[in-house]
């Protein structure tokens, strides 16, 4: 919980402060950390979500995972979520901080990466006006990982936010794939 309490301060108040003095060992702690509480996170949210699109009965339309199951093989799938999506998604939406490291208008930045990264996420969705309404609940589980990913970026630097990316991405999509690559439908 101490990491999540280093994390809710930061947030509070984003400050371009590195952890350079600190020992490899204790990053990967960090990012596992923040992998574990990501992960129980995101799912919570998701599941709530689901409920609650049941709830009021809504068809939100096709998910882009649905679409490119169709579309690739498990092996492409997989390097695109756990390879080339993190990566490039870090380099657009964190990488750009450091520029902007001793600004008086950084938090500011920082809101905004956070901001774009649920905001391009949306994106997943067919976009309809009950996407629109439901957008902040949609996108809550990309807001707290990139509240996660910039802490990462910004005290570890950004190969860190990069793997914590792929480790989240990748446990989260792995069960798909294997499904998918068993042939065993998942609806």
């Amino acid at each position: 919980m101490k990491i999540l309490a280093k994390v809710w301060k930061f947030t509070k108040a984003p400050a371009y402060k590195s952890l350079d003095h600190v020992p490899t060992l204790l990053k990967l702690r960090i990012v596992v950390v923040l992998l574990q509480w990501g992960i129980i996170i995101g799912v919570t949210v998701g599941i709530i979500n689901q409920w609650l699109i049941g709830l009021l009965k809504m068809d939100l339309g096709e998910h882009a995972i649905e679409k490119f199951l169709e579309s690739y093989s498990v092996v492409t799938l997989f390097l695109m979520a756990v390879v080339i999506a993190p990566a490039i998604e870090e380099i657009l939406f964190r990488g750009p901080l450091i520029w902007f490291k001793n600004k008086i208008y950084f938090k500011y930045i920082f809101y905004a990466s956070v901001l774009l990264f649920a905001a391009v996420h949306l994106n997943n969705f067919e976009m309809s006006e009950q996407v629109f309404y439901m957008a902040p609940v949609l996108v809550a589980p990309q807001l707290i990982l990139g509240i996660f990913l910039g802490y990462v970026r910004v005290k570890l630097g950004l190969l860190w936010s990069i793997c914590l990316h792929s480790l989240y991405n990748g446990i989260l999509i792995t069960p798909i794939l294997v499904y998918k690559f068993l042939n065993i439908p998942l609806t």
